[in-house]
C-alpha cells in the first residue's frame, strides 16, 4: 500500500483513477464559488440581471459540484460490486457498511460538535443520525444535506446490487426503477409540489436525486466493459463527444444561473436528472483524454483539491460567512469585491478553508482511511467467508 495520500484508504490501488480525484477537486471548487455567490450576492434563487457575465452565471449554478460528487459516487461504489459478480463473488456487505462509516462519520460527526459548541441548537441531534437539518445551524449546516443523501445511498445499494444476482431480483429491481421514474415525474412536474418548502427534504433526498447515482453506476458498468474499450481507443470520437458534452453543460449551467433555482426546476423540472446525464458523459471521457487538456484540466493541483474535498466541503462555509459576510454587512448589503479589503477577505477566506481541509484531511480523515483500507472487501460466493483472492 502506497503512503500517498491521494491513495490512503484504497484496498486496491491497483484500481485507483487519478482523473476521478481531479473531477472530485472541479466538483468542490465549483460548490466553493456557489456558496461565495450565495454568501455576497444573493441566495441564486431569482437569478441573474440582464447582461450578466458568463462566468458569473456558471458560478450561481456551482451547486452542479453536488450532482458531480453524487456521480462520482454511483460510479465508484459500484465498482467493486460489479468485479465481485464477474469473478463469482460477493462484496461483503457489513465490511462496506464499516467502510463508509470510517469515511463519513469521524469529520461530519466533528463538523457537527463544533456548530453544536457555537449554537447550542438541539438539531445538532437529528444530524448526528442524518436527518436533514436545513439551516437550523446556519452556516454549518447548510452543505449537510447531500451526506444525508448519499447515506440513503450507501444503505440501499449493497441490496440493490445483490438483487442482480438473481433472475426475480432483476425483474423486480426494473420493475421498482421503473415505478420510482414514474413517481419521480409526477411529482417533480406539479408546480406546487416544487415550490412547497415541506417536500424540500423529499427532493433533495435519494428519491428527488437517485437519477445522479444511477448515471454513475450505469457509467461504471460501460467504463468496465468492451463499449469503453471503443471509445478509448477512437480518440478523434472521443474529443468531439467531449467538446459536445462540454459545451451542453456549460450551455445548461449558463441557463440555470441566469435564471435562478426556482425558476430554472419550474421551467425544467428533471434539469438535475440532466445535469448528471451530462456529467456523466464527461466522466467517461475524462478517462480518455490524453495530452494538452488533460494537463489542463486533470491535474495535480485539482487531484489535490479532490484528495480534501470532503474536509473542504464541510469546512468552507462558516469560514466564508464569517469572515466576509461581516464586510457586506458594514457596507450597507453591498459587498466590495474591488476593494483592498475586499480582496484581502474573498482570499483570506479561501486560504483559511483550504489549510484548515488541508489540517482536518491529515488529522482526522487519513488515520480513519487507512484503517478502513484493511477492511475485508469480498465474501465466498457460497460460504459466506473471505474470498482467497
Amino acid at each position: 500500500m502506497s503512503s500517498s495520500p491521494a491513495l490512503a484508504g484504497l484496498r486496491s490501488p491497483a484500481r485507483y483513477i487519478p482523473q476521478l480525484e481531479a473531477l472530485r477537486g472541479w466538483a468542490i471548487l465549483l460548490v466553493v464559488m456557489f456558496h461565495y455567490f450565495g454568501i455576497l450576492t444573493s441566495d441564486g434563487a431569482a437569478g441573474l440581471p440582464e447582461g450578466s457575465s458568463l462566468w458569473l452565471r456558471v458560478v450561481a449554478a456551482g451547486n452542479t459540484g453536488v450532482s458531480l460528487f453524487f456521480v462520482l459516487s454511483g460510479f465508484l461504489l459500484t465498482q467493486p460490486f460489479i468485479l465481485a459478480m464477474r469473478n463469482g463473488e460477493r462484496v461483503g456487505i457489513g465490511s462496506f457498511y464499516s467502510a463508509r462509516v470510517l469515511r463519513v462519520v469521524p469529520l461530519y460527526y466533528c463538523a457537527i460538535l463544533v456548530a453544536w459548541l457555537v449554537s447550542s441548537s438541539g438539531s445538532a441531534l437529528k444530524a448526528l443520525v442524518f436527518i436533514p437539518v436545513g439551516f437550523d445551524i446556519f452556516p454549518f449546516s447548510v452543505p449537510w444535506w447531500s451526506l444525508c443523501t448519499e447515506m440513503q445511498f450507501y444503505l440501499l445499494l449493497p441490496w440493490l446490487m445483490l438483487t442482480l444476482q438473481y433472475r426475480a431480483g432483476r425483474y423486480l429491481l426494473t420493475a421498482a426503477c421503473v415505478i420510482w421514474f414514474t413517481l419521480h415525474c409526477y411529482y417533480f412536474f406539479q408546480p406546487r409540489w416544487l415550490n412547497n418548502e415541506e417536500t424540500t427534504w423529499l427532493r433533495s433526498s435519494l428519491f428527488g436525486r437517485g437519477s445522479a447515482f444511477m448515471v454513475g453506476a450505469v457509467c461504471c458498468w460501460f467504463y468496465m466493459g468492451r463499449g469503453f474499450l471503443w471509445l478509448s481507443a477512437s480518440m478523434k470520437s472521443g474529443m468531439l463527444l467531449s467538446l459536445v458534452l462540454l459545451a451542453s453543460l456549460l450551455q445548461l449551467l449558463q441557463w440555470y444561473g441566469s435564471v435562478g433555482q426556482t425558476q430554472a426546476l419550474m421551467r425544467m423540472p428533471l434539469y438535475h436528472s440532466l445535469e448528471a446525464l451530462l456529467w456523466g458523459g464527461i466522466l467517461l471521457c475524462c478517462l480518455c483524454w490524453q495530452g494538452k487538456i488533460r494537463q489542463l484540466l486533470l491535474n495535480p493541483l485539482f487531484s489535490h483539491f479532490g484528495t480534501i474535498s470532503y474536509s473542504l466541503y464541510l469546512i468552507h462555509l462558516p469560514v466564508q460567512f464569517y469572515l466576509t459576510y461581516p464586510l457586506k454587512s458594514a457596507n450597507g448589503g453591498r459587498f466590495p469585491f474591488w476593494s483592498a479589503e475586499g480582496l484581502v477577505a474573498l482570499a483570506g477566506s479561501f486560504l483559511v478553508s483550504w489549510l484548515l481541509a488541508v489540517i482536518c484531511y491529515r488529522v482526522i480523515e487519513r488515520p480513519f482511511l487507512r484503517l478502513k483500507s484493511h477492511l475485508p472487501v469480498l465474501t465466498d460466493k457460497f460460504l459466506g467467508r473471505p474470498a482467497k483472492a
